[in-house]
């Protein structure tokens, strides 16, 4: 039985390259968790939203800072492409530099000592509450037997034994690399830069190794590679930045051109229709459907989105507090994530009676924010409430 049309509406800052590949996502997402329903798209922002070409930026920040992000960047995109990259880098330097570290005739050497205590490593209890927090933890054990278990990494040791702090740097990043790579390959996202850089530290930390600055051997390679890098990211740093926000503000202007757009998009789809709006979309459609003569929707799912906090400070284009709900407005889901601070509650406030006109959901992805804000439509949680509203 068809569940009618699900008219997927995307939120601030999203352009069609990205919107496609979520929208293909979220179909087949919905489509595993029992939605039998046709989906819709309502991309808005080609034809809506902010056009921005950086002619009122000022001038760039300073370069240091620049070259510091640039060779950052360089380093985790090659390590994502191959966790092991550091640490083959490190098997070729040379090794009488390495041999003077061997200590006396019949001793264990430094460097193989540190490495049997390290591939025996058990990881520590904050170590295992920040793998929970990004939901990594069942990528733990495949990731590190990736690192650990390649002859590339004993090497990299050997020849590092000179500078045992910059193998363990390697090796910590490659694990992180590595729990990026398996994660990703199931479809879930990969720490953030703000835990990528955690889980080294704590690594480092529970190895009692410190890593005070690169070595000139991996200075170089990734300055080298920071300098076209720098020219290639610059403008579109400053892009991905201005365009949530430059659409935030030109709906505030020109909402009506993004309702009538996702009108035509509602009325146009096979009934029922679901609509499911994520941030900004989500207020467009709550406009919309509060507004006099709305388009008919049979229910609406917000997902990270603000219409109870526009409401309550008086900054929607449709009703503001304390207006009630319109008759004959939709039924209402909105979920949210505690973690994701661009989220709000709606039921206490648009709806004090709490009739089940209006619901709230609460999920945890897992993720910081602002990744949890992009975090909703791979969670199965989310899909199985919708269809359950949906078949309800």
């Amino acid at each position: 039985m068809s569940l009618g049309t699900v008219v997927f509406v995307h939120g601030t800052g999203i352009r069609l390259p990205s919107y496609t590949s979520s929208f293909e996502a979220a179909r087949k997402r919905a489509a595993e968790n029992g939605i039998e329903a046709n989906f819709a798209e309502c991309a808005w922002g080609d034809p809506f939203g902010i056009q921005f070409e950086g002619y009122s930026l000022p001038g760039p920040p300073p370069e240091e800072k620049l070259r510091e992000e640039a060779e950052d960047f360089a380093r985790w995109a090659w390590l994502f492409d191959d966790p092991l990259f550091e640490l083959d880098k490190l098997t070729i330097r040379d090794a009488a530099g390495a041999a003077l570290m061997m200590g006396p005739p019949g001793s264990k050497p430094k460097w193989l000592q540190l490495w049997e205590e390290i591939s025996a490593y058990e990881p520590s209890l904050a170590t295992i509450q920040i793998l929970k927090r990004g939901e990594l933890q069942e990528f733990w054990e495949p990731a590190w037997a990736l690192v650990v278990g390649s002859d590339v990494t004993c090497l990299a040791f050997e020849r590092s034994a000179h500078e045992l702090p910059q193998a363990s740097g390697a090796l910590a990043r490659a694990v992180v690399a590595s729990l990026h790579v398996h994660a990703t390959a199931a479809g879930r996202p990969g720490p953030n830069r703000h835990l990528r850089n955690s889980l080294v530290q704590h690594l480092l930390h529970d190895w009692d190794q410190i890593v005070l600055a690169p070595s000139d051997f991996l200075a170089r390679l990734f300055r080298r590679a920071a300098t076209s890098t720098l020219r290639r990211h610059r403008d579109n740093f400053s892009a991905v930045a201005l365009l949530p926000i430059g659409d935030i503000l030109l709906y505030q202007s020109r909402g009506a051109d993004v309702r009538n757009f996702i009108r035509e998009t509602i009325e146009a789809a096979e009934p029922p229709v679901t609509v499911v709006a994520h941030s900004l979309g989500g207020i467009a459609c709550f406009d919309l459907l509060a507004l006099p003569n709305p388009p008919k929707v049979a229910r609406l799912v917000t997902v990270g989105s603000q219409p109870p906090l526009l409401y309550e400070i008086g900054a929607l284009a449709s009703i503001n507090m304390p207006t009630p709900l319109p008759l004959g407005f939709p039924t209402w889901l909105n979920i949210f994530d505690r973690n994701d601070f661009l989220s709000y509650v709606a039921a206490g406030l648009l709806n004090p009676a709490r009739d089940l006109k209006v619901k709230d959901l609460e999920v945890k992805s897992g993720q910081p924010f602002p990744d949890a804000h992009s975090a909703y439509f791979t969670n199965d949680v989310v899909w199985e409430a919708i269809r359950d509203l949906m078949k309800s």
